[in-house]
């Protein structure tokens, strides 16, 4: 699939927003079950651009939770535990 530059640009920005792939597919005019492959194969532009899109939002979030655990928030404490606790199963597996 041979998305252009706006359109690689429009998936980064959709999928940050956290739209769903399918969704972002039609947006893009593309052909869904396409655009979904697509990002689903490693090293592949349309891929590169939702995971970069998902990964800034996903570190904007997890930078609000930091902020607002350590400005006592119980429920943001024990999201972020969840994130750490997360992060070493992963590490250890």
């Amino acid at each position: 699939m041979n998305l252009t530059e706006e359109q690689l640009s429009q998936v980064k920005s959709l999928a940050y927003r956290t739209i769903l792939p399918r969704l972002i597919a039609i947006s893009i005019e593309v052909d869904e079950v396409d655009f979904i492959e697509e990002i689903n194969l490693p090293g592949t532009p349309a891929r590169r651009a939702f995971m970069q899109g998902l990964m800034q939002q996903m570190v904007e979030t997890r930078e609000a939770v930091i902020k607002a655990a350590r400005n006592g928030s119980n429920p943001a404490q024990a999201e972020l535990l969840r994130f750490l606790q997360e992060q070493i199963y992963r590490m250890n597996k």
